[in-house]
């Protein structure tokens, strides 16, 4: 071996590289196995799933986007699920694990309320879901479980139209349930990190109006939809669109979708 050849380009000793051993036989026929398991275990209809609602949810309707609001009223079938649903699967996995921690520091006080199903009086936004009640400091909180990106934005930027309406929404679906809410909060927990060095909290002042506002726009929506003004046959084209369209169902380059934000 020629001595330029125990050398990389930078004059250093070459590391050793080694490349992943590629499945075969009984292991890939298991990993296949096991993703057709998940997909059909994340499509399944039950009440407990919440990617297989078919109503509008809290999480929906801050969108910025008309059109994606019209979609969904419309049922029309989504065309970009966004990945395998294995992000979302990691979420709501630990959504359950922060339930079972709060459940326990509760140690029967009441103070903590996890897995609180609310009622909205909507035809259209009938329900929802909130993560956390604090009755001792009147807080409604929502867990976020966010990669490095979206943890860097939501602390330079604060929370997006859709995260904010949705905890205000929550906490309008508690108050009227009789529950006191004086605060709300987005609690982002570092999904990527190895710790919680990076956990971020932001809170406001509980603000009916943005749950008001965001259901009435919803109601507009639906009004235009079935207006004679328009016929029965209104289009999605209709309805403006918003740079909103990185996790967009409906979002897709063909025109079975929309082509986005113009």
């Amino acid at each position: 071996m020629a001595q330029d050849d125990l050398f990389d380009f930078a004059g250093c000793p070459p590391t050793e590289r080694r490349q992943s051993e590629p499945m075969e036989g009984l292991a890939l026929e298991i990993a296949s196995r096991f993703k057709e398991l998940f997909y059909a275990y994340d499509n399944r209809r039950s009440a407990e799933n919440r990617s297989a609602q078919t109503h509008l949810g809290p999480s929906e309707i801050g969108t910025p986007c008309d059109r994606r609001i019209a979609m969904s009223l419309m049922r029309v079938p989504p065309v970009n699920p966004g990945g395998d649903g294995w992000a979302a699967f990691v979420g709501t996995c630990i959504h359950a694990g922060l339930a079972g921690m709060f459940q326990w520091a509760d140690l029967g006080t009441g103070r903590y309320a996890t897995e609180i199903p609310l009622v909205l009086p909507s035809a259209f936004v009938p329900r929802g879901t909130g993560d956390l009640l604090d009755r001792t400091l009147c807080m409604l909180d929502d867990h976020k479980c966010l990669g490095n990106s979206s943890l860097s934005k939501l602390r330079l930027e604060g929370p997006s139209p859709t995260y904010r309406t949705q905890v205000h929404t929550y906490a309008y679906a508690a108050v009227r349930a009789g529950e006191v809410v004086e605060h709300v909060a987005i609690i982002a927990w570092p999904r990527e990190a190895g710790s919680l060095k990076g956990l971020h909290v932001w809170t406001e002042p509980y603000d009916e109006s943005v749950a008001v506002a965001a259901l009435q726009r919803v109601d507009r929506i639906a009004a235009a939809l079935n207006s004679d003004e328009f016929g029965p046959a209104r289009r999605p084209e209709d309805f403006a669109t918003a740079d909103d369209c990185r996790y967009c169902p409906f979002k897709s380059n063909t025109k079975q979708g929309c082509s986005g934000h113009r």
